[in-house]
């Protein structure tokens, strides 16, 4: 069953069935103040914090998800209305024509209903903390039209566990006024808590209490005010507050009209100047427009054409944009995570700077900075920490509030906790991050910066990676394997303080990225010390990690190994085998059977499991895990964020037709027509997919916000298409399925452009025959080219 399509054209996805299984959400704004969206206009804004800064309520987990951002419509003539989104008056859709344009950092409603019809894009500008709600209406009927329209939002008090829990505090707290075309919302309790809305025209009427403009007994589907067509023009200190304003109009046949809402971060005298400008058109549509232009700077750093038309949709459009969206935003922002919780995950926010360097170089050198000051001097990251705890400049500019509804800065012992809270794995993958990072932009200088630690004192960035390597190899268990503390990637995997496969195979690989960069810059006193590390490494996983067709998970506290050919329930499992293969650990025997077994125990057609069989008996030993039920997220799920490694290892051993079989079932491009199975969106990696062992098997969940966006980009542009860069040239090493002819890659890297096409004239899915640039050949790679040329790449496999 299929709900909408891909525009590629306009860089849309077009729900046009809008009664999806489930909401199907987007992110507005690229900047300081984020909405989150539904295909209905249900959802939130925030502004820099969803925990601390929320603007408007919602109420997740709802049947229907409550409050938006809406506009409804009303007939004066007959006393009819409707919203242009379906939701919330939900009219019948079989007599309203209702469609929702999901874009880059924006969202486009429309309908056509009773001769009218109506469209309201929102986007928030990319340097202004306003929201605007571009409306257009049209009478499409033969007749003068008497119209109302009227908005809708509901105010939220800014800290979000107060605004859930406090009622005495949110409710008697916040406060409304209404003046010169402008509603004003105050927080009493902060010296800057303030909004305001307003919109083009000049008000008909207005209501600022929410309770009088939905009336009692009633909500957001059948609203007094509008029903009754007249607000009541209500504001108070302390309650529930909203900001509808309405408008009486009169279109002619066949006239359009278009007015503009706006939903702004301050006091009433910071709307006057942004209502002036926004309500010429002109500069709606030009702050549109650089909205767009910031999106084609982002997409054209890689673009890519391939027989493979899901990918292509993906890797040019909607891929990128989920894996910028993560590293823009905190994790917590989304109808799932609803902001009880922010700040910055060490391991999620790793990953997702190395993953799209080649896009935002700014925002990934920000990350790398901000974990560096969450790593401590032993050399463990906090798992989740505020970047304003560290920062010198946002502690200079604590303003004083009346009472903490800012970030609060908690003292050193409460930041740091201490290694009985650290994940082994957290900050093994910074050292990826800094690696990447250095190969995209060649900025070496970056290593020399000096940085603080968490807990006091300070050193240069290289400084900072040897710290990470040292704590892992001090950290092992009796074996020699690197121990798991409190987990490792699989929060839910706790091994009773036992030894983690994984995160030794992570610390070999992080020694090869550190290593690579080492020799580079000539530090050779490091990489003899950090060679012998790795060699060590090596040694202690091929001893005692291998289970003779697969790479066993990890070792319990007691001394029981986990994920062996012995056990009857989480006999296989992804992490461990994938990373085995893709860390250089695996020879290429061992590597091939490890592969082998993934592939004959965790591939469904909806993608690679987490292990199998699921755990069904509680084990504390083994960890939480055991205690999920089965075929749900650790215990037995596809769960995404690990596809990618497994798609990497395969192409590590050449094998382009199993790892792009591997792809292709997770690629949720390819689930557009099986909606009824996988309810959430398909333009969205979704953090996990129900699995064989659950009765919704492919159902998806928690869209948007998980690693696997990132991770996806980075597997299938630098390990299947194979184009990547070192640090001093670029790489062009794909693994294809056998029968694709040829592809082509477009990649801006330091400032020249590279038109790369390769062919596959022998049908191989490794290898590289020759290479030619600008008609002259090459010797294995591309050199670096001077900032604002352009290249043409030809490339022979065989």
């Amino acid at each position: 069953m299929r709900y909408g399509y891909f525009d590629d054209e306009n860089r849309e996805y077009v729900i046009d069935h809008v009664n999806t299984p489930v909401p199907w959400t987007n992110y507005i704004g690229v900047n300081d103040m984020c909405a989150v969206l539904s295909q209905s206009a249900d959802g939130y804004v925030f502004y820099k914090s969803p925990q601390y800064h929320r603007i408007t309520r919602f109420r997740p987990n709802a049947p229907i998800s409550r409050p938006g951002h809406y506009v409804y419509l009303r007939d004066d003539d007959t006393g009819e209305y409707w919203s242009i989104s379906w939701q919330p008056v939900g009219k019948d859709l079989t007599k309203a024509k209702y469609e929702c344009r999901h874009g880059l950092s924006y969202s486009k409603y429309s309908c056509e209903y009773n001769g009218i019809s109506a469209c309201q894009t929102i986007f928030i500008p990319l340097n202004e903390p306003v929201e605007l709600w571009d409306v257009v209406l049209k009478n499409n009927s033969s007749r003068p039209r008497c119209l109302s329209i009227y908005s809708y939002i509901e105010f939220s008090f800014h800290q979000i566990d107060m605004d859930n829990q406090n009622f005495q505090m949110s409710l008697y707290a916040s406060g409304s006024s209404y003046a010169d075309g402008i509603i004003e919302y105050d927080l009493y309790y902060e010296e800057s808590g303030y909004q305001w809305f307003t919109s083009s025209f000049e008000p008909d009427g207005f209501d600022c209490l929410r309770d009088r403009f939905l009336g009692a007994y009633r909500d957001e589907r059948n609203p007094i005010a509008v029903e009754r067509g007249e607000c009541t023009g209500s504001f108070e200190k302390t309650g529930n507050h909203c900001a509808a304003l309405q408008k009486k109009l009169v279109l002619q046949p066949g006239q359009d009209i278009r007015i503009a809402f706006l939903l702004g971060e301050g006091k009433r005298e910071t709307a006057a100047p942004m209502r002036e400008k926004y309500s010429d058109p002109a500069n709606v549509d030009r702050a549109f427009s650089d909205l767009a232009a910031f999106w084609d700077e982002k997409l054209s750093k890689l673009q890519v054409n391939t027989p493979n038309q899901g990918m292509n949709t993906s890797l040019n459009i909607w891929n990128l944009y989920q894996a910028e969206v993560n590293i823009m935003f905190s994790r917590f922002a989304s109808f799932i995570e609803v902001g009880g919780r922010t700040g910055l995950g060490f391991r999620d926010t790793s990953q997702d700077a190395m993953t799209i360097a080649s896009s935002n170089p700014e925002k990934c050198r920000q990350r790398i900075i901000e974990l560096c000051r969450g790593l401590t001097q032993q050399g463990y990251g906090l798992h989740l920490f505020q970047p304003e705890w560290f920062d010198p400049e946002f502690q200079g500019k604590q303003q004083s509030f009346k009472s903490p509804t800012v970030i609060p800065t908690p003292s050193m012992e409460e930041k740091v906790h201490g290694i009985k809270d650290a994940c082994s794995d957290d900050a093994l993958w910074l050292i990826a991050a800094i690696s990447e990072y250095i190969k995209e932009t060649g900025e070496v200088s970056l290593l020399d910066e000096m940085v603080t630690y968490a807990d006091g004192g300070e050193g240069t960035v290289y400084q900072h990676m040897m710290r990470i390597l040292d704590f892992s190899a001090e950290q092992v268990g009796a074996t020699g394997i690197c121990k798991g503390l409190r987990a490792d990637w699989n929060d839910c995997l706790n091994l009773g303080g036992g030894e983690s496969a994984m995160v030794s195979f992570l610390h070999y690989w992080a020694l090869q990225h550190f290593l690579a960069l080492s020799r580079f810059i000539g530090k050779t006193e490091e990489v003899e010390k950090y060679e012998k590390m790795a060699a060590k490494v090596k040694k202690a996983c091929n001893d005692n990690l291998w289970d003779g067709e697969w790479y066993i998970r990890g070792i319990t506290g007691s001394g029981r190994k986990i994920g062996t050919h012995d056990d009857k329930e989480g006999k296989v499992h992804i992490e461990s085998n994938a990373w085995a293969v893709f860390s250089g650990v695996a020879d290429l025997d061992r590597a091939v059977k490890a592969m082998d077994s993934v592939d004959k125990y965790l591939y469904t057609r909806y993608g690679l499991m987490l292990n199998a069989p699921s755990y069904t008996k509680s084990d504390d030993e083994i960890g939480f895990v055991t205690r999920v039920y089965p075929g749900v997220k650790e215990n037995g799920s596809i769960f995404s964020h690990p596809n990618p490694w497994a798609w990497c290892a395969e192409a590590a051993l050449g094998r382009g037709d199993r790892a792009m079989k591997f792809y292709n079932a997770l690629l949720p491009y390819n689930q557009n027509d099986k909606i009824e199975v996988r309810q959430s969106e398909p333009y969205s990696y979704c953090q996990f997919v129900m699995g064989k062992d659950h009765t919704a098997f492919g159902r998806a969940r928690h869209p948007f916000m998980t690693g696997s966006g990132g991770w996806a980009y980075f597997a299938a542009t630098r390990y299947l298409l194979g184009v990547r860069p070192d640090f001093d040239h670029l790489i062009v090493d794909p693994c294809i399925p056998k029968d694709w002819g040829s592809f082509d890659v477009t990649r801006v890297w330091r400032g020249a452009v590279y038109r790369i096409h390769v062919e596959n004239p022998c049908g191989v899915s490794k290898g590289v025959k020759t290479m030619e640039m600008d008609g002259k050949t090459l010797s294995g790679w591309i050199p670096v080219q001077k900032a604002g040329t352009q290249h043409s790449v030809h490339v022979v496999m065989g």
